[in-house]
């Protein structure tokens, strides 16, 4: 009996590894370009303002589909819709690999960009089924580790493997890992059936006081960060960093960015509202210093190291905080968040590519400052259902175990350790 509840507890854990391994995948697809700028520009005969367009195409179309295509695919069975989203980012990657020319790159994003939202609309509560209901946060927070995880150190790695190889073969690799974690999920994944339609819940969801104002402050705050960290590594070259010294940047911002994950695990639940606004403000900081120091490269380096130490926090308190604020609509909230993230990374690629256009490299800083600022003044306002003084005992439902509510606290858990 022994060996057989062993053998169930590691195939959960190995469930939940896949998952962690495919939110990885999943979000350093969408990211990777922005590292690699120049180089694949180069290599698709396009500017890198037009290469940035890769990614601000590709979040617009997560935030536009998300939704209905949720709804159409909510009645499928969960292993099975996996197996089809990781088939189509195998797809996309490898299509971003081999593209000649810059309109076959788009049509490879967008292969990815429909299935992505309804990747994270379903993984939480997917996750949750695999596991005992007192363990439901801490395997929601093995998926969403797997989002900071890829925010913080895919793209210093797809980077490093694009300079050291090519831009390609960084695309490659992510094909690959997808079709591993296709190959691993139907021994790893349980059948679970499909569910109701989310439209209903996704409009209910932004009626709940505190939601509206946690999704608008994700967009801002996002807009900001995007706006600069899109067209980073121009930005680094343009203050003196050679192409080859862009990547260990990168990195020292993805390491900063593993500390900012385990103190996000460590305040989510303390002072989550004290946290919140403290890393936002350290963002705004660091955004307004780079573009008043950014010719002096040490000041650079280490405004980079700052900003990646607080912004990898970001991600845990506001899904943290959105989960709390809907304890009974957990997906619901899950893809609002996520529509509201990719709402900020595709205008922020957007605004950080006419700026750049227009006025030039060294003023993308000031205007990612200036948006994220306006994020702070919201969670500043929203003091109340968005982002309360005092921690709260919200719960987050177990699909199929309303009455078995999981303590929101266990998100931080995992993010302890990463």
């Amino acid at each position: 009996m022994t060996d057989v509840m062993n053998d169930s507890s590691r195939t959960k854990r190995g469930g939940l590894g896949v998952l962690f391994v495919a939110a990885f995948m999943t979000i350093t697809t969408e990211t990777l370009p922005m590292g690699l700028l120049p180089q694949m520009g180069q290599g698709l005969g396009a500017s890198e303002s037009q290469v940035g367009l890769l990614v601000a195409i590709y979040a617009l179309v997560v935030m536009l589909v998300t939704l209905p295509v949720t709804a159409w695919t909510a009645n499928w069975p969960r292993r099975r819709l996996f197996l089809v989203i990781m088939a189509a980012f195998a797809v996309s990657n490898l299509l971003m690999a081999l593209a000649p020319t810059f309109p076959v790159a788009i049509i490879g994003r967008l292969i990815a960009a429909l299935v992505h939202g309804v990747l994270w609309s379903m993984m939480a509560a997917y996750a949750t089924q695999m596991v005992a209901p007192g363990r439901a946060g801490r395997a929601v927070a093995t998926v969403y580790a797997g989002n900071s995880a890829a925010l913080s150190l895919g793209v210093p790695l797809g980077t490093a493997l694009g300079n050291a190889l090519s831009w390609r073969a960084a695309f490659v690799v992510l094909a690959g890992v997808a079709v591993l974690v296709m190959a691993a999920a139907p021994a790893l994944l349980p059948q679970v059936p499909g569910t109701r339609s989310a439209d209903s819940s996704a409009a209910k969801a932004f009626r709940i006081p505190g939601v509206l104002a946690i999704a608008v402050t994700t967009t801002v705050v996002m807009l900001g960060h995007f706006t600069l960290y899109t067209y980073v590594a121009p930005f680094l070259q343009d203050a003196g960093i050679s192409e080859s010294a862009v990547s260990p940047v990168f990195f020292a911002f993805g390491v900063a960015g593993i500390a900012g994950v385990w103190c996000a695990g460590m305040l989510v639940d303390r002072r989550p509202r004290g946290a919140l606004l403290s890393a936002v403000g350290i963002v705004v900081l660091a955004l307004t210093g780079l573009g008043a120091v950014g010719w002096f490269t040490p000041a650079t380096i280490a405004l980079i190291v700052l900003w990646g130490l607080a912004y990898a926090a970001l991600p845990t308190f506001l899904q943290s905080a959105a989960l709390k604020a809907a304890p009974a609509a957990p997906a619901a909230a899950s893809a609002l968040f996520i529509i509201g993230f990719n709402l900020g990374i595709g205008g922020g690629s957007l605004v950080g590519g006419q700026v750049l256009d227009h006025i030039g490299v060294a003023a993308v800083p000031g205007a990612a400052a200036a948006l994220t600022a306006v994020a702070l003044l919201i969670a500043l306002f929203a003091r109340t259902s968005a982002f309360p003084r005092r921690p709260t005992s919200a719960v987050i439902a177990r699909p199929g175990n309303e009455d078995e509510p999981t303590p929101a606290h266990q998100l931080a858990e995992l993010s302890q350790h990463h």
